[in-house]
């Protein structure tokens, strides 16, 4: 069942339930060339059945591909092999790709889609709560070099974009608490209403009765892309969280945390920041709501100075200054340019101490 459609910069977005040859049926992939389905073994076992049933009324040839699991594939290798399979396959620039998957598989088969030919049409069915709240919209599509995160990478819409509560049922506990940090993120950005609401979210929330609020913490992402399609100016508040959650990944080999996992810590970091630069919030319950959500970890043995140094290959910082996104309190966030070294240092303390 749907629940609302809105479009955002060309991409139709779809909320619902059980919806997926639904919302296929409002930009239907017949009418191509030949479509291509990009999805991961296990994502398939669970949600292709009815992927599958809207895409037998497609006259067109279908070919599919099953990725491995995990951030190690959204490299270069797994971007040119894709590349060459839909050159192998006849791909053209009325070809379809769609994409049922994660963040990792979105972002990788997205810019496949910028790519070859000079770009073709995708469609994204995003299956973890952290995609539906995060690249599900704006169409950010990138890899990773070994030098940092999205370090590759292009804009380009999909098509369309369903987001279907029936695939959050499946997730484990350690995904939606994952995607959980990009929600509580949005509400930070948004209002204090809509953080404390958030905050409130049980671990093991039914998703169909949430789907208000879940739309709710997106259109907060929505409206801000809409004004900033090309991340000019305040689509970079999007990045809260993200700058330390991101030289943390980096550190640990993209190995110890999810990405969710990652911001979530990064939001902590932001919200100690924003003390040490005067703000006078109360970021406690933020505190230990992530620290519940992320699992338990060693920050002991972690070395400052490699971390924050980390912090400067954030794509969007420029000569070596980084814009660090600062919530001074729920619905007043600011971007400063720069942030001196020793206030770092001390705020990467201060984050020690609460993490331990």
């Amino acid at each position: 069942m749907i629940l609302e459609q809105l479009e955002v910069n060309g991409s139709l977005l779809t909320f619902g339930t059980d919806c997926f040859g639904e919302a296929l049926q409002a930009t239907p992939p017949d009418g191509y060339s030949s479509v291509f389905v990009i999805s991961q073994q296990n994502i398939w076992d669970l949600h292709g059945a009815s992927l599958a049933q809207a895409l037998q009324k497609v006259s067109c040839p279908v070919s599919m591909r099953m990725l491995p699991d995990g951030e190690g594939i959204k490299n270069l290798g797994t971007f040119g092999e894709l590349l060459s399979w839909l050159a192998d396959k006849g791909a053209d620039r009325k070809s379809l790709i769609i994409v049922l998957g994660g963040g990792v598989v979105g972002d990788l088969s997205g810019f496949v889609a910028a790519s070859y030919m000079r770009g073709m049409p995708w469609i994204y069915i995003p299956t973890t709560l952290l995609a539906q709240q995060d690249a599900s919209i704006g169409g950010k599509v990138a890899v990773n070099l070994p030098q940092g995160k999205n370090l590759v990478g292009q804009f380009w819409d999909p098509r369309a974009v369903i987001i279907d509560s029936m695939v959050l049922g499946t997730l484990p506990q350690r995904q939606v608490n994952a995607g959980y940090m990009e929600f509580l993120k949005h509400g930070i950005l948004k209002s204090e209403d809509l953080y404390q609401r958030i905050l409130q979210v049980p671990d093991q929330p039914d998703w169909s009765q949430e789907m208000a609020l879940l739309a709710m913490g997106l259109k907060v992402k929505v409206d801000i892309v809409k004004e900033d399609p090309f991340e000019k100016n305040i689509r970079r508040l999007l990045n809260l969280g993200h700058t330390f959650g991101h030289a943390l990944e980096s550190y640990t080999g993209y190995k110890q945390f999810l990405h969710g996992e990652a911001v979530g810590l990064g939001l902590v970091f932001a919200g100690l920041l924003s003390t040490r630069l005067g703000g006078a919030y109360d970021w406690s319950d933020m505190i230990g709501v992530v620290k519940s959500r992320v699992p338990a970890f060693q920050v002991g043995g972690w070395d400052r100075k490699t971390i924050l140094d980390l912090t400067l290959l954030d794509k969007k910082g420029v000569k070596g200054i980084v814009s660090w996104i600062i919530p001074y309190k729920p619905g007043k966030v600011e971007i400063v340019n720069g942030v001196e070294r020793h206030i770092l240092e001390d705020t990467f303390e201060e984050f020690m101490k609460q993490m331990r």
